[in-house]
């Protein structure tokens, strides 16, 4: 609805208006007695905090007996008696395709709505399709089938699925139950949606009508058209293609049909009803699904209501229509907090690694709305919920809503926090303390299980609830607390904890979501102290925390590093971990760095002294750079070095020779000597640095403000990196052979790629090596363009650039072919229905989002360009987040066409190639203008290539159109799933998937630069409507910005693809009175981050310019 139609609530009695819901819960909604049907629609979509509302609607009875859909336009009192209106909640219109049904919780209810037609009979089927949809039924509500519990079919007598349920039934019911052991409950819900969409009647609703004979007819509207059946048997089809008008006469209802090229003997086709309002009521229907279903777009047209004469009916669909909401959901879609299912009687039986475990309650929910501008939702539980619930065993834990293509990286709440194989193997050697100790007195709730399921009752005169919140920044609290006294006295920090009850998990996720109330909860370990946060009094229904303190953080360091830098005090104060205080009650500070950030407030005297500015040392930056890249590497090498070897260690424990000794001894004879010689390097650079900062007077020019001599030491590793390259391409290849052959190795390959810890496709990792040479020597470039010539630190720089540079221009070739083939292996795991994508000779050239003409009109489909072909995909209706092929056209003799005025589709052009033509349309002028000079400029260079060096055989089905049956693909999805694939969900910020959601594209020379531009380091976040800043360590690379509370965090909180976002400087309206400030925008998600120094913040807005591909207000200083 509109903004103006919602915002417009008459005032007067009210009324009490009982809505059945899909799982048979009856709930009242108070509404002015003459308000619009809309006020009504927003109460309930607005409880249930629906995304894809429009998918729904409310039904009801009128007085004649007729099932008609609630008029958002008419008064509610002229569509339902005052005396006891009621509503049913239902689907209204059923989509073809689950896969376009982006929220879990919106699936869910498609569910239930199956299951409500299959009890009353609305979808007939055969009796063994009846009970597959049954068994999935119980999948989602029981869970496993259980052999000593579940010992015959009586254990299905207490659900009614039909209506003649018979014993013979339940038997089926329980054979195919026991083949869905491992399918969480939304994949269960998925699979449900995918059977009974193949159904013939599935989502039809008959209306009985007659032919102009008389005959005994009855009619139907779906997506597709208009439906007539005889007998329950279709005898034909008014496809929209075919439908020139729709209209109604009194009783008759006429389809006015185009005059050529479909075949039927009559322009009009004439049906018969046997009132009027049947008529009419039909008739509205197939407007509505018209509209939704055929439509971009649908003009509002105010009703006009002072008409004499009547000149037929004024309703028009006021909805979105389908195009309309898939970019809706795209533009404000977030990761759907959990929901609570509706039952409690779920059980899980023992699944291999990686499977989802989820305990399920009532969908019942009398949490208020407290959702912030960035989407976190905070659950708080009252007094009385306090008090009577001494222990998190008594909560309620929800299940996780397991939805790709958002962004944050999910955790179950069996396993929040993974433990280090590091620490497993040195556990006697290392303190088992946390960064964040468990606390008595604070209770932590992930958002991805701490959000409301309804929103209180409210009125569209208050401020209206926005559902555009942020998707892929949601998983970090708003403002993150430090132990005080851990602040004083700095303690050494071990892998994460491994919680080994659910008390422990609630726990700490509360603590880390902040929550301002918090019960008192019996842990294992005890807590020193802790400060609550503060909150603001509500803003607009939103609670606001504040900052509470403002504390120098002091170095943290591993155990290791401080065995042997036994110089480097633990009291040293580093710049990159200090708290930037946002002038709340500023407190004094340890002597600052070289630049320390200026605050706008006036403060005390005592603290003006304490902050005392002295010049900038843009060295000094510049050196910290690399250390705080250097960390973020250490980390990277340490998934492969670690994480990775402790699965073979235990792998090889189990006795169980899945794991090609040859690999593993390849990969790690190279990588260990790099790991080993790289943590050495880094325990000097934090050392140089700590000095640096001891040193950092301007009057001073000590021998420690300088970092070119320890580079030049560390240029003996370079022989290991020569090395390390040479044998990459083997490695990779032997990673291949061992998935091709090997299934166990595939598998465990797949789940490890799912744990948190591998936030990025494994094998991206084993090419951080060799990009780290290059960004030594921009490091390198940057210092001595610095320097001047006589500088006591240049000869050094120097001569570890002259070093470096021989490195990377030898290998330069040899580079670009090993991310190549890096990203050809990507799509080849990401593509189905495509074999030997992987060729010696194949280049990767861009990919991206285009709109093609088929029979449906304009599709989004993935276009992905080549040096010898053009592949385009769609993605699939699976929870494997892939994309099938639907076809590919050899670049040899292909032509592109830039089209004329004749087509009224802006930024589209046509491809020719065989006997082949697609017409494709780009977002913008400049998408078409990069896709055409690609496809030009490769097509140019495949005339050149001989015909020996064509490869054209790799799509499995020789078949390249739209209409590719998905039974073809059925056991390559299978394998996919079996392998453990639907628990990898960084998928969601590769670029394929982000360009898919952003509707954009990405070139092979764009990774190049983004290769060249990664960094890390601390930055203070806000939100558009926050008043806090918070500190957060972020790792930019791959085109995404990854978000840590520290720098010895094992796995990121939340994760922010950039492209499509724009980088600018703060605007006078953003209120932003603060210096280093950038700021990311896409639509309406707006992000604030603020670097500690000009140098910082220069570094910052370059590399965001180079991922987000837009340009910035203000242009920044070249560095």
């Amino acid at each position: 609805m509109s903004a103006d139609q919602a915002g417009r609530t008459p005032k007067g009695k009210m009324m009490g208006v009982k809505v059945y819901m899909l799982d048979d819960q009856v709930q009242t909604f108070n509404v002015p007695q003459k308000c619009q049907g809309v006020i009504l629609y927003n109460e309930v979509s607005h409880r249930l905090q629906l995304l894809e509302a429009d998918y729904f609607d409310l039904e009801y009875l009128d007085e004649k007996g007729i099932c008609c859909w609630l008029d958002h336009e008419k008064p509610l009192l002229k569509q339902v008696s005052a005396k006891d209106p009621r509503f049913r909640f239902a689907v209204k219109f059923y989509t073809p395709d689950p896969g376009l049904l982006e929220e879990e919780y919106t699936r869910y209810l498609f569910a239930l709505q199956v299951k409500r037609d299959l009890a009353s009979g609305d979808i007939p089927c055969s009796e063994n399709t009846a009970a597959l949809l049954a068994s999935y039924i119980v999948q989602a509500e029981l869970g496993d089938f259980l052999e000593e519990e579940y010992v015959d079919h009586t254990y299905l007598s207490n659900f009614k699925f039909f209506k003649n349920q018979s014993e013979d039934l339940e038997l089926k019911i329980m054979e195919y139950h026991q083949g869905h052991i491992g399918q969480s409950p939304a994949e269960a819900d998925f699979n449900l949606l995918d059977t009974a969409r193949k159904v013939e009647l599935y989502g039809i609703r008959m209306h009985e009508a007659k032919d102009h004979e008389g005959v005994p007819l009855t009619l139907a509207v779906a997506h597709m058209g208009v439906l007539v059946f005889q007998n329950q048997t279709k005898i034909n089809t008014f496809s929209w293609a075919k439908i020139r008008k729709l209209s109604f006469k009194r009783k008759k209802f006429l389809i006015k049909l185009h005059p050529e090229g479909y075949g039927y003997y009559k322009d009009t086709v004439e049906f018969y009803f046997d009132t009027r309002n049947e008529c009419k009521n039909f008739w509205k229907k197939c407007i509505e699904h018209h509209a939704f279903f055929r439509c971009h777009i649908v003009k509002k047209l105010p009703r006009n209501r002072t008409r004499v004469v009547s000149r037929g009916s004024s309703f028009r669909y006021s909805g979105r229509t389908q195009k309309q909401l898939v970019e809706y959901v795209r533009e404000n879609y977030v990761k759907r907090p959990a929901f609570e299912r509706s039952t409690s009687a779920r059980s899980i039986a023992s699944r291999s690694y990686g499977a989802n475990k989820s305990n399920t309650s009532t969908l019942n929910s009398n949490y208020g709305h407290n959702s912030t501008s960035s989407g976190s939702h905070i659950l708080e539980q009252s007094p009385k919920e306090t008090r009577d619930t001494p222990s998190v065993a008594s909560t309620r834990l929800v299940e996780k809503a397991e939805v790709h293509d958002d962004s944050s990286q999910s955790a179950s709440a069996g396993s929040l926090s993974e433990k280090s194989p590091r620490s497993q193997r040195t556990k006697a050697a290392v303190d088992n303390t946390y960064d964040s100790p468990p606390s008595t007195n604070k209770q932590m709730v992930d958002r991805k299980m701490s959000a409301p399921v309804f929103s209180q009752l409210h009125h569209p005169e208050i401020e209206e609830h926005e559902l555009s919140r942020s998707s892929e920044v949601g998983n970090i609290p708003e403002i993150l607390e430090e132990d005080e006294e851990r602040t004083r006295h700095p303690r050494f920090r071990s892998p994460a904890p491994d919680y080994q009850n659910i008390s422990e998990v609630a726990e700490a996720m509360r603590e880390e979501a902040g929550v301002r109330e918090r019960p008192t909860f019996t842990t294992g370990v005890q807590p020193e102290r802790s400060e609550p946060i503060i909150s603001s009094p509500k803003e607009n229904g939103h609670v606001s925390p504040l900052p509470s303190y403002s504390d120098a953080l002091e170095i943290e360091q591993q155990r290791s590093q401080v065995q042997s830098v036994t110089t480097v005090t633990t009291t040293t104060t580093t710049s990159s971990q200090r708290y930037i205080q946002d002038d709340d009650e500023p407190e004094p500070l340890p002597p600052p760095p070289p630049e320390p950030l200026q605050e706008v407030n006036s403060v005390s005297p005592s603290v003006a002294r304490a902050t005392k500015k002295y010049p900038a040392d843009r060295a000094y930056y510049i050196a910290k750079e690399l250390l705080m890249t250097e960390r973020t590497y250490k980390k990277d090498l340490e998934v492969l070095t670690v994480w990775f070897k402790d699965t073979w260690f235990r792998n090889a424990a189990s006795k169980e020779d899945v794991w090609p000794e040859t690999l593993m001894h390849l990969m790690f004879s190279h990588l260990d000597p790099l790991y080993e010689q790289h943590c050495q390097f880094l325990r000097e650079v934090e050392q140089r640095l700590a000095f640096w900062e001891g040193k950092s007077n301007a009057h001073l020019n000590g021998e420690y403000r300088r970092i070119g001599d320890v580079m030049l030491n560390n240029m003996e590793v370079l022989q290991l990196y020569i090395n390390y390259i040479e044998k990459h391409e083997e490695i990779l290849n032997e990673i291949q052979n061992a998935q091709r052959t090997n299934r166990k190795f595939e598998t465990i390959y797949k789940e490890f790629e799912g744990q948190k810890v591998c936030y990025l496709p494994l094998n991206t990792f084993l090419l951080k090596p060799a990009q780290r040479l290059l960004h030594y020597q921009l490091i390198l470039t940057r210092l001595l363009s610095h320097y001047n010539n006589d500088h006591n630190d240049y000869r050094d720089c120097y001569e570890a650039l002259q070093k470096v540079k021989e490195i990377t221009s030898r290998f330069e070739d040899q580079v670009r072919h090993l991310e190549n083939l890096q990203k050809l292996v990507e799509l080849q795991r990401d593509l189905v229905g495509i074999d030997n994508l992987v060729q010696p000779i194949r280049e990767f050239i861009r990919e991206g989002c285009l709109q093609k003409l088929s029979r449906k009109g304009y599709q989004q489909r993935m276009f992905f360009l080549f040096s010898d072909m053009l592949v385009y995909t769609s993605r699939t209706a699976t929870p494997t987040l892939q994309f099938k092929v639907h076809g590919q056209l050899p670049l040899r003799g292909m032509i592109v066409e830039e089209n004329g005025s004749k087509m009224d589709v802006a930024n589209s052009f046509a491809i020719y190639g065989g006997n082949r033509c697609l017409m494709v349309a780009a977002s913008t002028q400049e998408e078409k203008d990069k896709w055409i000079e690609d496809l030009v400029e490769a097509i140019l260079k495949a005339k050149e290539q001989g015909d020996e060096k064509i490869k054209f055989q790799s799509l499995k089905s020789n078949a390249s159109s739209e209409g590719l049956d998905s039974s073809d693909l059925q056991d390559d999805q299978t394998a996919a799933l079996s392998g453990g694939e639907k628990q990898i969900q960084h998928r969601a910020n590769t670029t394929m998937h982000v360009c898919w959601h952003r509707n954009t594209s990405v070139s092979i020379h764009d990774h190049y630069v983004a290769i060249e531009n990664q960094l890390s380091g601390y930055l203070l976040r806000k939100f558009k409507n926050s008043n806090g800043w918070q500190k957060l360590w972020v790792v930019f690379t791959n085109f995404c910005l990854f978000f840590y509370k520290t720098f010895q965090d094992d796995f990121p909180l939340a994760s922010l693809p950039l492209l499509g976002y724009s980088v600018t400087t703060p605007a006078e309206s953003d209120n932003i009175h603060k210096d280093y400030v950038f700021k990311l925008q896409f639509k309406n998600h707006v992000y604030f981050f603020r670097a500690e120094s000009e140098y910082t913040f220069e570094r910052w807005m370059e590399t965001m310019r180079s991922a987000t591909q837009r340009q910035i207000q203000e242009p920044v200083s070249e560095l």
